[in-house]
């Protein structure tokens, strides 16, 4: 008999919070409210907190999302609780958690920059490494060429494949008395591509630019508004009569795309999802006139900082929470009369969740094993338990500090009684007393350790008990799984480019 390694998925509501009250029944939980409950009594046991000796087999709960508990005179039950299979700590195989994560943009430096001059020769944001020469030479009478390459779901919608520009800049005629050929501003080289880019239909609505002269200074943020402005100071520069050899210029390429849409989706089939949505890659390379990137030693390009996508946001989640309740029998209505989605209480599945918030997700995976299998082969049916829970804030540390003040980039949704965890660790047990808009500091109860650029993480106190519990109850019954596995964030790196 073949093993189908596949879990069941399910999802729980746990916006509101977790009920660790004893002796709470399942039909006092309300919407948004999760926990465990003994399967004989029904009922919260008495020792479900963060230093539980529990570890007996307990039922997942949460409470519905309904609210009617009947769809016409036949059709019932929607008000039910919302309940696992019985859970048998010591088949639990797995306990995580995933936090929500920021996206993050690409940008390259291309040349001489800010980013390039910094880094070391064996420094791994070199994208082609060994091809470090940043302040090449450029001479009169030649065409330089550079290759840009951009991918993506962003692309792949636009075009339905990936696109790319192939520009190349001339440098202009040489003097008539001159000799040799001579030494020309690399500024004028940059200029010329970047103006090409944004002036292509292919790549300019995915890409903002950021030029570098020859002195290192900024000419400001090129886009495809703004490139041929005459007033402008990449319209405006004077080249360097006479360069000197080995100094250079550069640029930054940045990407910059917004989706277009209308509202809130609608689940209709033909709907698009800005959440799903990667950001937008880019690949530079200085190439040849046949297009060979390898011909020579070309252009240093790096990795300023690498695209990532964003996940936790409730876009994705009401997407899993519409999979789940049509596992549960409830199907949600996609086709063209609405109304049918307002009676069938479709709306009541949308509006759980916010669009526009992010959520922490925690993951149980179990087994129920079926030891009187009519086949005679031990089997399996696995389970995944998914808790959707409070919606969360998420931020980077603005200085280093061991102190109960931290300075944030955003205080966006932090308010006070939330605890933090510093780059998806374990959450503190200090809680957010106060914040201060006008200097972006949260004040703590106590002392909170973060670096500069640290991922910060906000959520709901009651969360620390959930963790604390589950672990403690699969301690206790010599589960192989006894600690939360935290799946936490990339320090997110912020683009050098200033955006209009």
């Amino acid at each position: 008999m073949a093993y189908f390694n596949h879990a069941f998925n399910k999802v729980f509501i746990g916006t509101d919070s977790f009920q660790n009250t004893a002796t709470t029944t399942t039909d006092e939980f309300t919407k948004g409210e999760f926990g465990f409950v003994d399967p004989t009594t029904w009922a919260v046991p008495a020792d479900v907190d963060a230093s539980s000796a529990l570890k007996c087999p307990l039922v997942l709960v949460s409470g519905s999302i309904y609210q009617n508990d009947k769809i016409g005179p036949f059709h019932g039950g929607y008000k039910e609780s919302v309940k696992s299979k019985i859970i048998n700590p010591k088949y639990v195989t797995d306990f995580y958690r995933v936090d929500p994560c920021p996206l993050q943009q690409a940008t390259v430096s291309v040349g001489f920059t800010p980013d390039t001059s910094a880094l070391a020769d064996d420094s791994s944001k070199w994208a082609i490494p060994g091809q470090i020469n940043c302040a090449p030479d450029f001479i009169c009478g030649q065409t330089y060429y550079l290759r840009l390459d951009l991918k993506g779901s962003p692309i792949l919608r636009f075009l339905s494949r990936n696109s790319y520009f192939t520009a190349g800049a001339y440098t202009g005629c040489c003097p008539a008395d001159a000799l040799t050929p001579t030494l020309v501003d690399p500024t004028i080289v940059y200029i010329d591509w970047a103006k090409q880019f944004l002036n292509s239909p292919l790549i300019n609505a995915f890409i903002q630019i950021e030029i570098f002269d020859y002195n290192n200074v900024s000419l400001g943020v090129m886009t495809k508004a703004n490139v041929n402005d005459a007033a402008e100071d990449w319209n405006t520069y004077t080249p360097v009569a006479s360069p000197a050899t080995g100094n250079g210029a550069g640029m930054y390429i940045t990407g910059a795309y917004v989706d277009t849409q209308f509202g809130d989706c609608t689940f209709y089939p033909t709907d698009a999802l800005q959440a799903y949505l990667e950001p937008v890659k880019i690949y530079a390379s200085e190439v040849d006139y046949n297009g060979d990137p390898c011909a020579f030693a070309s252009l240093c390009v790096a990795n300023t900082c690498l695209p990532i996508q964003g996940s936790g946001f409730g876009e994705n989640v009401v997407r899993e929470l519409i999979l789940s309740e049509g596992y549960n029998q409830s199907p949600f209505y996609t086709g063209k009369d609405l109304r049918i989605r307002e009676i069938t209480q479709g709306y009541d599945v949308t509006n759980t969740i916010s669009r526009t918030a992010k959520y922490t997700r925690y993951f149980i995976k179990h087994s129920v094993p079926r030891f009187n299998n009519p086949t005679g082969t031990f089997d399996n049916d696995q389970y995944l338990l998914e808790i959707v829970a409070q919606a969360t804030a998420t931020t980077t540390a603005n200085g280093a500090n061991a102190a109960a003040v931290i300075t944030v980039d955003s205080l966006t949704d932090i308010v006070p009684g939330m605890v933090v965890s510093v780059n998806g660790g374990a959450y503190s047990t200090e809680t957010v007393l106060s914040v201060n808009t006008l200097t972006n500091e949260v004040t703590m109860s106590g002392t909170v350790a973060v670096a500069d650029g640290n991922t910060l993480l906000f959520i709901a106190a009651t969360l620390p008990v959930f963790e604390g519990f589950v672990t403690d109850w699969l301690t206790n019954a010599g589960s192989g799984c006894v600690g939360l596995t935290v799946y936490e964030c990339a320090n997110i790196c912020t683009p050098p480019t200033v955006f209009d």
